[in-house]
């Protein structure tokens, strides 16, 4: 188990970042979380986003490890970007992508990262598998889907709701013996005992509730096995259906249940 004292600094300086990389958080007189492809009309620019967010959703079909096509198998596990990604991206507080765009190329441990390259982090960590080609259909799609719902967001910031919200630290230190029986509570129910979710029914690729951990969910260096991250994406995502707004854990439960996972997650 880390530090206590290093994850409550860290705590403090997301907190001041809102996980992000120096951008201001705006306020929230708009509601950027509202894009709906289903509005959109004929045309080839618009088939390109429809099927971004078709990446999006139904990633292991088009570029699992089980995709149908060998030659678009990119991905080294059958989850799908939504896994994390709420609603396709759009929901506040679980990654959403509204302000991705144009938040993009941005500094990087002084490193400028595009958001291809950002892209294809996800890729090899979070999907366990290997980059898109930067110039493929594929890249294009996920990129055209990104744009269409950041649209007229501003530029250089991130939007209120975007990232994750840090988790205030508690008295307590994380428990992972506490966790276990938050997890067996809560979650369990869904991601199962053994935390391999629940698969699609055949001929369906993917997952109706995916794995938490072991060889189909993503590796140690997703930004889902950080304790922090992930204390706080569940706090304000899980169980399933709920916001931030109306959480169901305390935050205590939802630092211990995180230190529950992170064992599992480093595996």
């Amino acid at each position: 188990m880390r530090d206590w004292a290093t994850i409550a600094a860290a705590s403090v300086i997301a907190a001041l970042s809102g996980l992000g990389i120096g951008y201001l958080l705006w306020a929230w007189p708009t509601n950027w979380y509202t894009a709906d492809v289903s509005r959109l009309g004929p045309g080839a620019e618009n088939d390109l986003i429809r099927y971004g967010k078709d990446l999006i959703v139904d990633t292991p079909r088009h570029i699992g490890k089980s995709a149908s096509d060998p030659a678009l198998r990119f991905a080294g596990n059958d989850l799908a970007c939504q896994s994390c990604h709420l609603d396709a991206g759009l929901q506040p507080f679980a990654a959403p992508f509204v302000s991705t765009f144009a938040t993009y190329p941005m500094m990087v441990n002084d490193h400028v990262q595009t958001l291809r390259e950002r892209i294809n982090g996800c890729m090899t960590r979070s999907m366990n598998g290997k980059p898109l080609p930067e110039d493929g259909h594929e890249m294009q799609a996920l990129i055209a889907y990104i744009k269409f719902v950041g649209t007229d967001s501003p530029e250089g910031v991130r939007v209120a709701g975007m990232g994750l919200r840090p988790l205030p630290t508690t008295a307590e230190q994380p428990d992972a013996t506490r966790g276990e029986a938050v997890y067996a509570k809560f979650c369990a129910n869904c991601h199962k005992a053994d935390g391999q979710g629940e698969k699609r029914l055949t001929p369906h690729v993917g997952y109706t509730i995916p794995p938490l951990w072991g060889d189909d969910s993503f590796n140690a260096g997703a930004g889902m096995a950080k304790l922090d991250y992930a204390a706080a994406y569940i706090h304000d995502n899980m169980p399933f259906g709920i916001d931030y707004q109306d959480p169901v854990l305390t935050v205590q439960q939802a630092w211990d249940v995180a230190a529950y996972l992170e064992p599992a997650f480093a595996g």
